[in-house]
């Protein structure tokens, strides 16, 4: 049977099979989605037999769209982003802000004595008290990814600006550093002494959640030999404090192990990196609620009067490297 009315079940089979193309497959879609791949399989088949026919090839061949399938793509973008201004116009109108503020954030950033999120939140609830805020922790291609197919509102994160869908907005900046902890073998080692062969013998972790951050992608003479990918701050702290790896951390995050004597920062002249950190929404975007908080935000940012970067007060040198 060809789709007939349009119900809210549709619009929601519409929206995976949406993430499903623009992940490139149903294995790449499961963690953006939520979903294993049998229950993807199986909203999909639901929808090809709402709509009468299929809409893509999956299996060993890989993912592919039936003629069909490309058409209705074409079709479902430009309904999905009819829905969504829809949304916003419809929740701006009236005086009294209410509805939803769906807001990603990198984790472990609250520690950056320039982060200012806590502060807006604040002011931000305190006149629009009808407004709820849901909050999502996610590294920064997938809080990206969630801005774009509309689950995310707005991101705060380590971005590189390079999607014409979205506006980046600067609000400070952090710095990154790499760091071994007390009981790893190049802790005792002077900065002057370490050569390029000592780094590529050390167990280096990737910290797999800047790699799309182009800013961050610089070659510390770390091998690739024995490297380990980690999607999360805390979970690169522990393994560096193990004292079996070195890794790449942020410099206010570690903060309170160097001031313990539990980790140092090796060679602060090549090894920190700063970048900016954005606010990033959908262009075009005219929800009341979000362009309020936009305000907000960028406001108490740029009410800081520091100077945007964190330092560690044992490694003075740091101070003078990342301030470049």
């Amino acid at each position: 049977m060809m789709l007939g009315n349009l119900h809210d079940v549709d619009l929601k089979l519409l929206r995976i099979f949406f993430t499903i193309c623009d992940c490139g497959g149903f294995t790449q879609a499961q963690l953006r989605l939520g979903m294993s791949q049998a229950s993807i399989s199986t909203k999909m088949a639901r929808l090809e037999g709402r709509l009468g026919y299929r809409l893509c090839n999956r299996g060993n061949t890989g993912f592919s769209l039936t003629p069909e399938g490309a058409l209705l793509l074409q079709s479902t973008r430009q309904l999905l982003a009819a829905v969504d201004a829809f949304v916003d116009e419809a929740g701006g109108i009236g005086q009294q802000l209410s509805g939803e503020l769906n807001l990603g954030i990198i984790d472990n950033a609250i520690t950056n004595p320039d982060y200012r999120v806590h502060q807006a939140l604040e002011s931000f609830l305190g006149e629009a008290p009808g407004v709820r805020v849901n909050i999502t922790v996610g590294d920064p291609a997938d809080l990206e990814a969630q801005v774009l197919d509309g689950r995310l509102h707005l991101a705060i994160g380590l971005f590189n600006g390079a999607r014409t869908e979205l506006e980046y907005l600067s609000l400070y900046r952090t710095a990154h550093g790499l760091f071994c902890g007390r009981n790893h073998p190049l802790f005792a080692a002077k900065d002057d002494d370490l050569t390029e062969k000592d780094l590529h013998k050390a167990q280096c972790l990737d910290a797999g959640y800047l790699d799309t951050i182009e800013a961050f992608q610089r070659d510390l003479g770390c091998g690739l030999v024995q490297s380990n990918t980690h999607q999360n701050v805390e979970g690169m702290a522990l393994l560096i404090l193990s004292g079996r790896y070195i890794g790449n951390l942020p410099v206010h995050y570690a903060q309170r192990w160097v001031d313990d004597g539990c980790m140092r920062l090796l060679k602060p002249e090549v090894s920190v990196v700063t970048s900016e950190i954005s606010v990033i929404h959908r262009k075009h975007r005219s929800q009341a609620a979000l362009s309020r908080f936009l305000e907000v935000l960028q406001s108490h940012h740029r009410s800081s009067d520091r100077d945007g970067m964190a330092t560690l007060s044992s490694t003075p040198t740091l101070q003078r490297s990342a301030a470049h």
